[in-house]
């Protein structure tokens, strides 16, 4: 027992004779290297950093990638917020002048937005650029926290001091003076002003200071803030190369969006661009983005931003670093992957596109071509010359072909083939950022290329309407398909001093009689529907254009669509609605002029109005026009609003003749028989978009099931799973006899029949598939050329593959476009001859 108990204790001798030679040792090395391993342990720390993948790819139909994100380096700045002394803010400003010096000297620029800006008077005053006094205010007291720009008692600084502050705070004029020191001697540079030096140097001052505006306005996130995008290798060798000089500054992978495409399908697809509301901001905010992210701008970029998007939190990975007092990663101690943004497909083809594009810029310069030509005649010069002079004395130019819209359609599935808006703009300008220079060019340019024509212009649709009263008065039983109208000149009915008449001359009248319906189509009689609106009446018109889709959006995936509607007494004006809000600009008109004319009777009468109470006397003469019956009823209501709330004598109303006056100012806001017959040949106030005009004729043509447009094919993840695999929507099923589409769909042929004298028999005389379509002729103003073009189609008419619309504004006439759609049809036909089956889901979105 008594060895056991030795062997105990020489043991414990020995672990405490041990462990007091580890104290010692460890004491000694504390004593001798204490400095050096403080201030070791004190220039590392560790940080996470958000790391971000790619962002989704957009197809077209074949793959072929629409835009795509690559790989790239960015160089960025990350100030420690452990070191914000003057010595490491001086520091800190040498490096990013040496960062900015180096990005230039091989060939890319450094970021340039500082929300200082130089007045014409020289004083450096607050500006973002955003033209909203409210979002300004906001900006600037945001700017003035994060630049501590505030004094204790927490009142802002002089805007005129901002400046001259930033100068001294961040070293920039220190450091500068000294530069021009070294170069051209000590004396010169002590003989110079601050604001000397500043005027010298004020480019480099703007690119230093906006490079602290984006570390201090992001400071809250704690991570490195991009100051130069998509640089090459050379500058991230020479970065990594000076990184012991360069506090603050590295080099970091990123990715850069890539148009191959350029203005191929450009308001299908969209760009990407910078966060620019503060509104939008907090959105995005609250999905994880970060403040510099780039999101979707318009087209599909913008409508499927959640889909695209690898900035989403929970795509978002994370590296867990050790970095030093310089920002540099010494190591990574963990790191989770991202997950790149979801990929979409879509149902254009670019091949297809591009023949669409190339088409439709041919028909609108041969157009232009015509027209002026047209205007060169003595004949159509004197047969204009009233107009003319009074475009003259306005200085308004005639309106030629400039602009228009094209899409192509799959009439069985909704599916949209080619979508074209014209003029278009190159995409690939907007790769790693537009230049101000090119964007000036694009938004100040006359033709509005960003504007998306195909699915937000709203226009008449001229003959092109007759379709759907055709359907209206053979679903009604007003017209049977053996119902014979002939053209008896002016349509008397519902106006008997200058009545509505057909544009056939009255020399040629004998074509246009004893027409079916058939006929009527073929010969776009406007006398056949004058009668068969007038007896349909503008109700059960309005509900017939609801059926085919006229009177609501398509619901295509796309940002900005605008809804058509059809001319009745509540587009025309609903007194529910606001006056600046009403479909039409009518009630527009008629409010100001009242408004004038009550306040021309103030004046007259030495009385002052208060603004409010005008704008009531306006809104109660303008509802007159809708709370009678007829309008013999107007005056007595307007006399007793002119004497109860205006307080005028009844003498004064009658010598002044203001209920006549006034009823006169009002009655465009009445509805009429007369504008029911304009609106059966779409004319009075109906529009509607090219978009909705595609899946409207592609009704037609597969005999009644309306379907919402469609121009995303699949959503495919990263892991190329498809998340959507989208099946077209039946927005409405039309319940009637087949034999009327028939008929409506004969009509159409006979429309491209050179035998049967068809309105567009010429045009398609000889090509090669049989077509189906019906012109539409829109008047806009009283010269000719002015007019509005349109033309549905469909082919082969006897099997429907594709339909295409044409719209071109100020076209001059409907049959003016069919090159554009031959070509289309041609095209895809040639090339696909066919469209596949597929299942189709029933999810009824227009009103029954």
């Amino acid at each position: 027992m008594k060895p056991y108990k030795n062997r105990i204790l020489i043991l414990c001798l020995v672990l405490v004779a041990a462990f007091t030679a580890v104290y010692f040792r460890m004491n000694a090395m504390m004593i001798k290297n204490g400095d050096a391993y403080a201030e070791r342990a004190s220039s590392k720390s560790t940080k996470t950093l958000t790391l971000t993948g790619m962002r989704g790819t957009i197809y077209d139909a074949n793959m072929t990638p629409m835009a795509y994100d690559r790989r790239s380096f960015n160089v960025t700045f990350y100030r420690d917020p452990s070191k914000s002394g003057d010595v490491e803010r001086e520091s800190y400003t040498r490096s990013i002048l040496e960062a900015i010096r180096l990005v230039e000297s091989n060939g890319k620029s450094t970021i340039t937005e500082f929300w200082l800006k130089k007045d014409e008077d020289g004083v450096w005053r607050f500006d973002t650029g955003s033209g909203n006094e409210a979002v300004e205010a906001a900006r600037e007291k945001q700017w003035r926290q994060n630049f501590y720009l505030v004094d204790t008692a927490n009142i802002p600084h002089p805007e005129e001091e901002l400046m001259n502050e930033l100068l001294d705070k961040y070293f920039v004029l220190k450091i500068l003076r000294e530069e021009m020191e070294a170069q051209y001697g000590e004396p010169y540079a002590e003989g110079l002003k601050d604001e000397d030096v500043v005027l010298a140097n004020e480019e480099v001052v703007v690119k230093v200071l906006a490079i602290w505006q984006a570390s201090r306005m992001n400071a809250f996130n704690s991570q490195p803030v991009p100051i130069a995008y998509d640089v090459g290798f050379e500058t991230v060798s020479e970065v990594e190369a000076r990184t012991m000089n360069l506090d603050g500054i590295s080099a970091q992978e990123s990715s850069e969006r890539v148009y191959p495409q350029k203005n191929i399908a450009c308001h299908a697809v969209g760009y990407i661009g910078k966060i620019t509301s503060d509104d939008q901001l907090a959105a995005y905010r609250a999905k994880g983005y970060p403040t510099d992210a780039m999101v979707g701008v318009s087209g599909i970029e913008a409508s499927m931003e959640d889909q695209l998007s690898p900035y989403i939190a929970y795509r978002q990975g994370e590296s867990v670093v050790e970095i030093d007092t310089r920002g540099k990663i010494v190591r990574e101690i963990e790191n989770t992957a991202p997950v790149d943004g979801n990929s979409i497909v879509l149902t254009i083809d670019h091949n297809l596109q591009a023949v669409m594009r190339s088409a439709l810029q041919s028909t609108i310069n041969q157009i232009n071509r015509e027209q002026r030509q047209q205007m060169e005649s003595g004949t159509w010069q004197r047969r204009n010359a009233t107009e003319l002079a009074r475009y003259e004395d306005m200085g308004y130019p005639v309106q030629l072909a400039k602009t228009g819209a094209m899409i192509a359609m799959d009439p069985n599935s909704g599916r949209v083939l080619g979508y074209v808006s014209l003029p278009d703009y190159d995409l690939s300008l907007f790769e790693g950022g537009i230049d101000p220079g090119e964007w000036s060019e694009i938004v100040n340019n006359e033709g509005n290329p960003l504007f998306d024509r195909a699915i937000s212009a709203k226009d008449a649709p001229g003959s092109t309407f007759k379709l759907c009263t055709a359907l209206a008065g053979l679903a009604t039983g007003e017209i049977t398909i053996d119902t014979r109208i002939s053209d008896r000149g002016g349509f008397y009915e519902t106006d008997k001093t200058n009545p509505a008449m057909c544009w056939i001359p009255a020399s040629q009248r004998w074509k246009h009689q004893n027409q079916t319906v058939v006929e009527g189509l073929s010969n776009s009689c406007n006398f056949f529907f004058y009668t068969v609106g007038y007896k349909v009446g503008v109700k059960r018109m309005t509900e017939w254009a609801a059926q085919l889709g006229l009177t609501s959006r398509t619901n295509i995936e796309l940002p900005g669509e605008a809804t058509s509607f059809v001319g009745n007494q509540q587009m025309l004006y609903d007194p529910d609605v606001p006056i600046a809000s009403q479909q039409t600009y009518k009630p527009l008109i008629a409010a100001n002029t009242l408004r004038n004319l009550i306040k021309g009777i103030g004046e007259e009468r030495n009385i002052e109005y208060e603004d409010e109470r005008v704008n009531e006397i306006v809104k109660k003469l303008m509802d007159v026009a809708v709370s009678y019956d007829t309008r013999e009823s107007w005056p007595r209501a307007i006399r007793d609003i002119l004497i109860y709330d205006l307080n005028l004598p009844e003498q004064y109303i009658s010598a002044n003749y203001l209920g006549n006056t006034i009823s006169t100012y009002i009655q465009d806001l009445y509805w009429t028989p007369n504008e029911t017959i304009m609106m059966s040949i779409g004319q009075s106030i109906t529009q509607i978009t090219p978009i909705a005009a595609a899946r409207y004729v592609s009704a037609i043509a597969n005999g009644g099931t309306v379907y919402d447009a469609q121009i995303i094919d699949k959503i495919i993840a990263p892991d190329g799973t498809v998340v959507l695999d989208k099946e077209p929507v039946v927005a409405n099923r039309i319940e009637t006899d087949d034999i009327y589409f028939q008929k409506i769909r004969e009509g159409m042929e006979n429309v491209t029949s050179a035998e049967n004298e068809g309105t567009a028999g010429e045009a398609f005389k000889n090509f090669k598939y049989k077509v189906a379509a019906k012109t539409g002729t829109s008047q806009r103003t009283k010269i000719d050329v002015e007019n509005n073009s349109w033309l549905v189609c469909y082919a082969p008419a006897d099997d429907p593959k594709i339909a295409v619309v044409v719209y071109i504004q100020n076209g001059f006439a409907g049959l003016r476009s069919a090159n554009a759609a031959k070509e289309t049809i041609r095209y895809y036909l040639d090339n696909y001859g066919g469209y596949e089956d597929s299942s189709v889901s029933e999810e009824y979105t227009v009103a029954e």
